[in-house]
């Protein structure tokens, strides 16, 4: 037999174990040839011998599903499994009982209680979903040939993985796989913590503030006895010992202060003529010259000019003295910065809360301006201190009293540094930083404007706007205030969102100006260190959405020569490890929490992946138009007692939600993902806006997500659906649906026909589709539905592998009392989009939900939807909620209700037979002489609709006609309007003229085209192409999200794939509908969008990485073979459902040609200096 290759979650957990079943067989028998078989010479499996055995098992007239059964279905032998001594081919009992009796016998035995082969299984009706999956006709011709005691053994002491489709399994007998990999998981995860107790420094450190706890208060009482010694032993007076040794590690890697400041115990404050003498002394020592730690054993034994060397542990350079230096031990272990680490950007998104410069919690706003202040921001930036230090201590000479030294040590002036950075922090001037740096027109003007557009649906999307300033190349000196322009003619357009933003030069000048304010110039480096700062922030701020800063973006450029803090006297070891944590602690703790804490930062729905930043007033001001808006569209504000009456009696809460910029006006979405908490007696408020005292709990009430709970109903209403599919009219969900209705519609269209006749095409969308759903009459539309009594949920998981580890995902599959268990419902629960992965039923209590539970979930969701916007709820009274599990399914039953009582009665009655051929103005390019042997016939039309928008085609312009205006009309019991700016048609009416301006789109030589849910569909032959016109007003790079991090070439050569992948749908490339010259051209438009985002993307990544030419060929070459493997897959293995099968008729290398033609048409034109 070929040898198949195994999933990967198998070859993780078991390797070379998991082979197919056939090969599994031939593997326990004993393959010997003997006169003696118990088959009495009619031969058996085991008496065929070593080469028949295989010609036995698999013959040639085999069915195709017993084949993929011995081929695909992968077995994994228990550890414990005895041995099979002998073999008998003979079948006694019949397959059905067999299954039964030994599932049956499996749950006897104790030792075999968690077999899934045993779970679900009903002993009164003896049948489970399993028992229907063993006893397939396939499974029955494999116990003919190989009998009963080798199927029971297979049963009994094997894991059995069958096939599904889409490249995933199904286990179905043997240990739950999903248990092993738990174990497994707890074994790491204790070893893990074993080595953590064996390597302390790598667990997190606790901050210094903490309680103590009884053995650091022991610690800081030897702590102290050891200060009072070395203060009797030299002539450094006690502040300066204070002042030196702020820190102090001992053997157990843990930090305490001075004898001067405990860290345990009540502090007590010093009087203020102590602080002033104190502040006098410190301020006399400080100086800004640095040399290295000095160490000593008495006043009369100075060691001078000796250097810390960093590649001996940085031990102090005083060999003959048993003495160390604390302000080296400092710098004892400091922990490198990983290069791959990244800066945390999600912080910075969807922020309302208002505060000073940075968020409230930020550390900054916690600290004095004062050494224990200072030496918690050393903390924070610079990690952990010393370990591992067993010999006597000895504190910096700094002061200016000795006559030795005249500078401070390098510790001792970055605390320094820091205090005067925490000062700054305290006084800086930010909101008059930020008026000078992001000045932005107020809102406030022309509300009427911004008004009728605001939360407006989809209209005139059309209509562009001016191009912002172009953003590239930015320099420091390019950082300037840049004030947008508010002429009287372009005002106008600037109380719009999508005009009122922020441009990222202008945020970037405003970081730089509040890095120039607060942090001192030391810590900032040479003024030539400024230019690679500000560069490094911008290529931080203009990130697209999904896109990572790594620590090595941060360093991109930065020299330690920049940094005079640094001299030569120390290793460049220390200096290099001091540098990076600096700068990553600017970028990740400064710079982000500052933009987040004055920006609100989102995407736009035009601009894809990038990202815009709007001033917090700015922003507010937008949400209260948008809340002016919600209150004129039928929403209610609710106060605090009516949200939490209406969430008291119910498991879910209400849902956030947040705006999107759109080209005019923005969009609302509900995020119905999120569990909530709600305070029991504080105000509802977002959490950034209500003062709680500090450390006070507060009492919440928990409440799951929106989503989670009407997971059930989705599940009831998918059945439904799938048992009644007229119920959703002309719904289709994807390109599979189109496909399948689509292809058998014109192949009778081209075979009714002896000349192919003219067709009228329609295409519109439903104005406010979500929006405008009368919700009563919804509730009667589902009121029909035949609800069973109640419904049984089981839970399955899913194994599935990820680059680094095995997920295992939970789902609940659909049963009823009334229905046999189906397999369908097994294989039905698997995610369509889920990654390759073996499903595992679980042996769990099925949970009972009655019909009256789910009646009243869906009740709630519909009539008494809850909103949050900003600090204000609202109840929803018109509409569905967005972004709900159910929402398209509520909205594809309630317009295909619609459809089924209005719509198609209507469109039966505008296709009446003609008594002769309809003349010339029927068609678009044809004459009537054309048609002059035809007589009679009926029109023909198909009607689809992918949520709200629809499309009709027609071989009648008298129906075509009729329904177009039955359409503009609208249908006033379902609340249910079409956009005007939506209409597209390909033919005139002498009534209303003028109309699809928006969906028509003309090319050069005269053919036109109508665009519908991403497709591009010829008005006269009806073939289809992909739409990229959405690519011509936005640029193509904001589409893209490069990968830094990990191996930037691999996950390149991945991009190029997931490029293609969409475009590889056989209603491309199959020629029932298309000619072979549009075949071609799909092939090559796809070639070349992929080209130029291949462009793009090394674009930006040549800052950091730059590959080989032979490495970009074996990319693009890549691409080439995969298009070519997915088209021919899909291609050949769609299911239509009916009689007709898709033809390819296209080569390999056809092609490959097109795919290089189109490369390199692209890459002549954008000449890049990456490639």
């Amino acid at each position: 037999m070929k040898k198949r290759r195994v999933p990967e979650v198998l070859w993780r957990l078991f390797h070379n174990r998991a082979r197919t079943l056939g090969d599994t067989i031939l593997s326990l028998i004993p393959l010997k040839t003997s006169p003696n078989c118990s088959c009495k010479g009619r031969r058996c499996l085991g008496c065929v011998g070593e080469d028949g055995a295989t010609s036995f098992l698999l013959r040639e007239k085999d069915p195709d599903d017993y084949r993929k059964l011995l081929n695909h279905c992968f077995v994994v032998v228990s550890d414990h499994a005895p041995l099979l001594r002998s073999y008998d081919p003979h079948c006694r009992w019949p397959h059905l009982e067999l299954v039964r009796r030994t599932i049956e016998m499996t749950i006897s035995e104790q030792c075999s209680s968690s077999d899934i082969i045993s779970f679900g299984y009903d002993k009164m009706s003896r049948f489970s979903d399993t028992v229907e999956l063993l006893t397939s006709p396939s499974w029955s011709l494999l116990l003919k040939r190989i009998g009963d005691v080798l199927m029971v053994y297979l049963l009994k002491n094997t894991s059995i993985f069958l096939r599904l489709p889409r490249n995933k399994h199904h286990q179905v007998a043997g240990v739950p796989i999903s248990d092993l990999c738990l174990k497994s998981h707890l074994h790491i995860s204790a070893a893990t913590y074993k080595s953590s107790l064996l390597h302390p420094e790598s667990r997190k450190k606790r901050s210094v503030d903490e309680v103590c706890s009884p053995t650091r208060k022991k610690m800081c009482i030897r702590k102290k006895c050891v200060m009072e010694k070395l203060s009797t032993e030299t002539t450094v007076s006690a502040e300066a010992n204070s002042a030196c040794c702020e820190l102090l590690p001992s053997s157990e890697g843990q930090c305490y202060s001075n004898t001067h400041t405990p860290s345990c115990g009540k502090r007590k404050r010093q009087y203020k003529w102590q602080r002033q003498r104190k502040l006098r002394q410190l301020k006399a020592r400080e100086t800004h010259f640095l040399i290295p730690c000095l160490n000593f054993n008495s006043k009369d034994n100075w060691s001078v000019n000796l250097k810390c060397d960093v590649s001996l542990n940085l031990r102090p350079p005083l060999e003959k003295a048993n003495a160390w230096c604390s302000c080296c031990l400092v710098f004892e272990t400091l922990p490198e910065v990983k290069k791959d680490i990244q800066i945390n950007r999600q912080t910075m998104f969807y922020k309302l809360e208002s505060s000073s410069v940075f968020p409230s919690k930020h550390i900054l706003n916690s600290l004095k301006p004062n050494s224990s202040g200072a030496t918690r921001l050393f903390k924070e930036i610079f990690g952990s201190l010393g370990v591992n230090v067993t010999t006597q201590v000895a504190p910096c000479v700094h002061s200016s009293n000795c006559n030795l030294v005249t500078s401070s040590c390098l510790y001792h002036s970055i605390i320094k540094l820091l205090k005067s950075l925490i000062r700054k922090a305290h006084q800086c001037q930010h909101l008059r930083l930020l008026k000078k740096h992001c000045s932005a027109p107020s809102l406030d003007q022309g509300t009427k404007s911004i008004t009728a557009v605001i939360l407006e649906g989809n209209k005139s999307e059309a209509s562009m706007f001016a191009n912002d300033c172009p953003e590239s190349g930015l320099a420091h000196s390019d950082f300037k205030s840049e004030n947008c322009n508010t002429t009287p003619e372009s005002q106008s357009s600037l109380l719009e969102p999508t005009k009122c933003y922020c441009l990222k030069k202008q945020v970037v000048s405003f970081v730089w100006a509040v890095c120039r304010s607060i942090i001192p110039i030391d810590l900032l480096g040479t003024p030539s260190n400024w230019r690679v700062l500000t560069n490094n922030m911008y290529k931080l701020v203009k990130l697209r959405r999904f896109e990572k800063f790594t620590s090595k973006q941060c360093m991109r450029k930065v020299k330690l020569a920049s940094y005079p803090l640094l001299s030569d006297e120390y290793s460049f070891l220390l200096k290099h490890k001091l540098l990076e944590r600096w700068i990553f602690w600017l970028f990740s703790s400064f710079v982000v929490p500052l933009v987040q804490a004055n920006f609100y930062v989102t995407e736009a729905e035009h601009e894809k992946q990038d990202i815009f930043y709007y001033r917090k007033p700015t922003w507010e001001n937008i949400i209260s138009k948008a809340v002016t808006c919600l209150r004129d569209q039928g929403y209610k504000e609710l106060t605090a007692a009516s949200v939490r009456k209406i969430i008291r009696s119910r498991s879910f809460g209400f849902s956030k939600v947040r705006l999107l910029p759109k080209r005019r006006g923005v969009r609302m979405l509900a995020n119905l993902k999120a569990s909530l908490k709600l305070p029991v007696n504080h105000p509802l408020q977002p959490r950034g806006q209500r003062k709680i005292g500090p450390g006070r709990n507060v009492k919440c009430h928990s409440y799951k997500s929106v989503n989670e709970v009407l997971k059930d109903l989705h599940l009831v209403l998918k059945h439904i659906v799938a048992k009644e599919p007229e119920r959703l009219g002309s719904s289709v969900f994807d390109y599979n649906d189109v496909y399948k209705r689509l292809v058998p519609f014109l192949s009778n269209l081209k075979s009714g026909f002896s000349v192919e006749p003219g067709v009228f095409i329609i295409v519109s969308d439903v104005e406010r589709a979500f929006d405008s759903v009368d919700q009563d009459k919804l509730l009667s539309v589902l009121g029909d539905l035949n609800l069973e009594d109640e419904y049984i949920f089981s839970k399955v998981v899913q194994v599935v592998c990820t680059k680094k580890s095995l997920r295992i995902p939970q789902t609940w599959t659909l049963g009823s009392k009334k229905n046999v268990p189906n397999p369908a419902n097994v294989r039905s629960c698997l995610p369509t989009h889920s990654l390759r992965g073996i499903l595992v039923k679980q042996q769990v209590q099925g949970r009972k939900v009655r019909k009256e539970q789910l009646q009243n979930d869906l009740k709630e969701h519909i009539k008494r939807n809850v909103l949050q916007l900003g600090i204000k709820f609202f109840l929803q009274s018109v509409g569905i909620p967005q972004g709900s599990v159910l929402s398209s399914l509520l909205c594809s039953l309630y317009y295909g209700h619609l459809e089924n009582s209005v719509i198609f009665p209507f469109l039966e009655k505008a296709c009446k037979p003609a008594p002769a051929f309809p003349s010339e103005e029927s068609f678009l390019d044809d004459t009537a002489a054309r048609y002059n042997h035809l007589v009679t016939y009926k029109s023909k039309y198909l009607l689809l609709r992918y949520i709200d928008d629809l499309l009709f085609i027609s071989t009648s312009k008298e129906q075509a006609s009729k329904f177009l205006s039955r359409l503009q009309r609208g249908f006033r019991s379902y609340n249910c309007n079409m956009n005007e700016q939506k209409f597209g048609t390909n033919f005139q009416m002498n009534i209303l003229p003028g109309l699809g301006s928006d969906r028509l789109y003309m090319v050069e030589d005269g053919t036109s085209f109508l665009r519908w849910s991403g497709l591009f569909i010829n008005c006269s032959t009806l073939e289809i192409q992909a739409d990229y016109t959405r690519y011509l007003n936005s640029p193509l790079s904001s589409a893209l999200t490069v990968g830094w991090l990990n191996k930037p070439g691999r996950d390149l050569k991945a991009k190029l794939c997931c490029y293609l992948r969409p475009k590889c749908h056989p209603i491309f490339y199959d020629s029932n509908i298309n000619s072979a010259v549009v075949v071609r051209l799909n092939i090559y438009q796809a070639f070349l969008l992929c080209g130029m985002k291949f462009h793009c993307y090394i674009s930006d990544l040549s800052c950091l990485y730059r590959f080989s030419t032979k490495f970009y060929a074996d990319a693009l070459g890549k691409s080439l073979r995969y298009m070519n493997k997915l088209i021919k897959k899909r291609m050949f293995s769609f299911k239509t459902g009916s009689d007709f099968r898709p033809i390819l008729q296209v080569g390999k290398g056809e092609i490959e040609w097109l795919g290089l033609t189109a490369y390199i048409q692209v890459l002549k034109r954008k000449q890049s200096s990456a490639l």
